[in-house]
C-alpha cells in the first residue's frame, strides 16, 4: 500500500511539473545566429535603432538579456548600419529586441540508434528599447481586438462584413 501511494505521488508530480522539465529551450547560439541574420535585412528595425534610413545592421553582436516562457526572451543587439547615401548615421546602433521561437522535432531510428532532429523557427521580433546616443524610441501603439470597444465616432449602425464562406463541392 505504501508503494502504491508513493507511485501515485510521483505520477501526480510528474504530470503537474513534467511540462516545464521536458520543455525544450532554444539554444543561445541559435538565437544569436537567427537575430544576426534577420537584422541584416530588416531595414525598419535597424532604422528605428539608428535614427535614420538604413537597410539593416552589419555584423550585429547579440547577447541574451532575459529568457521568458515558451521560447521567448529579450536580446541586446549592437551593430553597424549599412551605409546609406545622404544619411548621417551613427557608427554603432544598439537596442533591445523581444523575440519568440517555435520548433518541430523529427525522430528517426529505433532503440539505441534513435536520433531526434529539432528545427527552430524565429516567429517574432519586436524592438522594445533603443540605446543609441541621440536617438529616441518611438513606441508602437498597442492594438486590441476588443469587439466592445468602438474607436470611431459613428453611430455603430454599421455591420461588420465577413468574407463569404467557401462552397463545398459535391459529388452529385
Amino acid at each position: 500500500m505504501k508503494l502504491a501511494g508513493s507511485l501515485f505521488v510521483i505520477a501526480l508530480a510528474s504530470t503537474t511539473f513534467g511540462c516545464k522539465f521536458l520543455e525544450k529551450k532554444v539554444p543561445e547560439d541559435i538565437v544569436q545566429k537567427a537575430l544576426n541574420q534577420s537584422l541584416r535585412h530588416m531595414g525598419g528595425t535597424a532604422s528605428a535603432m539608428c535614427g535614420g534610413n538604413t537597410r539593416g545592421l552589419i555584423n550585429a553582436n547579440v547577447t541574451i538579456k532575459s529568457r521568458g516562457e515558451k521560447n521567448t526572451g529579450v536580446a541586446h543587439v549592437k551593430g553597424s548600419p549599412w551605409p546609406s547615401a545622404g544619411e548621417n548615421l551613427p557608427s554603432k546602433c544598439e537596442g533591445d529586441i523581444e523575440y519568440q521561437f517555435s520548433y518541430t522535432s523529427k525522430s528517426t531510428g529505433i532503440g539505441k540508434k534513435k536520433k531526434t532532429q529539432t528545427t527552430w523557427f524565429l516567429d517574432k521580433i519586436k524592438l522594445v528599447a533603443v540605446q543609441t546616443d541621440g536617438v529616441k524610441f518611438k513606441g508602437e501603439k498597442e492594438e486590441t481586438n476588443d469587439p466592445d470597444k468602438d474607436d470611431d465616432d459613428g453611430d455603430g449602425d454599421e455591420k461588420a462584413t465577413e468574407p463569404a464562406a467557401k462552397k463545398k463541392k459535391s459529388d452529385d
